[in-house]
């Protein structure tokens, strides 16, 4: 089944179904695939593409805003233009006067709850509610008032949705007396409600939920209340036969942004009559608090999706610079990712936080970033280099700190990029610097670099064996490396170092 996007405005409503591999276009222009004709709507808007996943993704939808005059809102945060960001079930994305549900065919489940398909009912000519006009809780009692201050405390700590709706489930049966209370939003199909929370017993015997789908319908626009008897045609048999005497529909919203409604009812056999009003004064207050922290919940989310798709876009540039250099210099074609591979034991090895091991990783990953200003032909030569070639060569750890320098994420692994070919003894390049002055990340990764370059072949010679090389690292502590993190390398069991050795034929590292 298709994803889609539910649109509604004061003009009508619509139903964009959502097919990959097709791209689906929003705007005024008569082509788009969405034509809108509100002036404030740019001639290409915005447009929804589908981006192919790899390993677990199958893939996922993506919007992008064109450059908009107006702009184009995902869950009340204005994208940036020509700045892609995935798309969620339960995603509000505006393009004003219109806003458009996301609905997935399978729901992420991200408020929790089960989804349960319920009946719609055929529209009766005859008003079944009356719309109570309630903009404030007036009519509160004095428990009530007590009750939603207490309230708002737990709803304000919820840190998710499930919590959120529990907590407004819980103090609106505690408050009201209401035998059957629920939090419900839209599922990802048309004739699905998802529960976040309930209490009572509003699910039939088979688990269907037995709630009037007319009712939330018109509960999108304000808040309903249903009285014994009040109701006529079709929808009053399916009331009665539901045995309901009261029945409180609140939307749950914050701006333009709906997350669902609030719903109450008494039924023969259970609860108490309650004053409608009164409790729809009640049920109100708590959905415009569960709104506006469902609101903020959203944008906080809407951050961590922005700063995820921020360090998947820098991760994917430094990847796209670690394979530009492979495909210039295929003699050490996935030097760097063993390298990486080597730092991240030794830094787990020597005991090092999270974050150090994280940044011998990638300091691993990109610590030969330089040698993409180096001439292919040196690159390339597969003999030994003259003197002046060397120089070329050794002038890579400077340059790659001059690319890297002016990119924040890169701050903290400047050191090791510049400093992986210094030596313990001062004797390496490019500064000549010694001992602890070296940092610890090029002295850790000046061990990765040289483990994984002696246990690779050469043209002019065959690769070593470990417990070559590993002898080769004992006899040069204090000389070409720390002795510290040397005695911690060797320590490495071979097993785990062999796992990670390079396989491939003669090629030459500097």
């Amino acid at each position: 089944m298709p994803w889609h996007l539910i649109g509604r405005s004061v003009d009508g409503e619509l139903d964009v179904p959502l097919m990959p591999p097709k791209v689906v276009t929003i705007g005024r222009d008569l082509e788009c695939t969405v034509h809108l004709v509100q002036r404030q709507v740019s001639r290409i808007h915005a447009e929804v593409h589908w981006a192919l996943g790899s390993g677990r993704d199958q893939g996922h939808w993506r919007v992008r805003d064109c450059g908009s005059t107006s702009g184009t809102f995902l869950n009340g945060v204005k994208l940036t233009p020509h700045r892609e960001v995935r798309l969620y079930h339960g995603d509000l994305l505006e393009i004003r006067p219109w806003g458009f549900q996301v609905e997935s065919p399978v729901s992420d489940k991200t408020m929790g709850g089960a989804a349960q398909t319920i009946v719609e009912e055929p529209e009766s000519e005859e008003e079944f509610v009356a719309l109570a006009e309630i903009q404030s809780p007036e009519n509160l009692a004095q428990g009530l008032l007590v009750r939603l201050l207490a309230a708002s405390e737990d709803i304000a700590k919820a840190s998710d949705e499930v919590t959120v709706g529990h907590a407004a489930v819980a103090s609106l049966a505690s408050a009201t007396g209401f035998a059957n209370v629920a939090f419900l939003r839209p599922g990802g199909d048309p004739h699905v409600i998802e529960v976040v929370a309930q209490t009572g017993a509003i699910s039939g015997s088979r688990g269907e939920l037995q709630v009037s789908r007319s009712l939330l319908k018109r509960a999108r626009n304000g808040i309903y209340v249903h009285r014994g008897g009040a109701a006529g045609g079709t929808l009053a048999a399916s009331l009665e036969s539901l045995a309901i005497r009261q029945a409180i529909c609140v939307p749950v919203e914050s701006g333009t942004m709906f997350f669902g409604w609030l719903y109450l009812d008494n039924r023969t056999g259970g609860g108490s009559e309650a004053h409608e009003l009164e409790v729809a004064g009640f049920a109100a207050a708590l959905a415009r608090l569960s709104g506006l922290s469902l609101s903020n919940i959203a944008r906080g989310r809407m951050q961590q999706r922005f700063d995820l798709e921020q360090q998947q876009m820098y991760s994917g540039m430094m990847l796209a610079l670690i394979r530009t250099i492979d495909a210039k210099d295929p003699y050490t074609k996935g030097h760097s990712d063993r390298v990486s591979e080597f730092a991240v034991l030794l830094a787990r090895a020597a005991s090092l936080s999270p974050e150090q091991v994280e940044q011998a990783r990638v300091c691993g990953l990109v610590h030969d970033i330089g040698k993409i200003g180096v001439p292919e032909e040196i690159l390339r030569k597969p003999t030994h280099l003259e003197p002046h070639e060397f120089a070329r060569i050794r002038e890579h750890p400077a340059v790659g700190y001059t690319i890297l320098q002016d990119i924040p994420q890169m701050r903290d692994l400047l050191p090791g990029v510049l400093e992986h070919h210094e030596r313990w003894d001062g004797t390496g390049y490019p500064n000549k610097i010694q001992g602890d002055k070296i940092s610890q990340l090029g002295r850790l990764l000046c061990i990765a670099d040289c483990f994984d370059a002696m246990t690779s072949a050469r043209v002019y010679r065959p690769a070593r064996s470990i417990p070559e090389v590993r002898a080769e690292i004992e006899r040069c502590l204090g000389t070409h490396f720390d002795p510290t993190l040397g005695e911690i390398f060797l320590t490495i069991p071979e097993t785990e170092l062999a796992l990670r050795i390079s396989t491939a034929g003669a090629f030459r590292t500097i």
